[in-house]
């Protein structure tokens, strides 16, 4: 692949997380916020420490913040044709139903992503602190 499209995919991903972030960062209160800046800093770490069904399961279960991150990343990989959404909607059970290539490609696709995600966060929300 030549460095224009290495540079077309990463323009996509920088877009769709830019847009997410700014959707949050724009039209949420405080608190959601707080939360969505705080998971989407720990969440690549809470990945490469537990794998990505584990860290997606964690977060589904958490707070809006989380589960705003949960739908952006669901939306993404469906945007991306990584995954096939139909009745299930689950992202949990579909990304840990894959191949072991699959779902490798799945967390890498996701972990570039949340680079993305983790630069927005900082230039969008400067004032919004961290939750702890």
């Amino acid at each position: 692949m030549n460095g224009n499209g290495i540079r077309g995919i990463e323009q996509g991903r920088a877009k769709f997380a830019y847009d997410s972030v700014n959707e949050i960062a724009q039209n949420s209160n405080g608190d959601l916020k707080k939360k969505y800046k705080s998971g989407a800093k720990k969440l690549p770490m809470l990945i490469k420490t537990n794998g990505l069904g584990q860290a997606l399961a964690f977060i589904n279960m958490r707070d809006d913040g989380n589960i705003e991150l949960y739908n952006m990343i669901r939306d993404w990989l469906s945007q991306k044709q990584l995954i096939e959404l139909g009745t299930n909607t689950d992202l949990v059970a579909i990304v840990i139903d894959k191949p072991s290539n699959e779902y490798r490609r799945i967390t890498t696709e996701t972990l570039a992503l949340l680079n993305w995600v983790r630069r927005f966060v900082d230039g969008l929300m400067k004032g919004v602190e961290e939750d702890n």
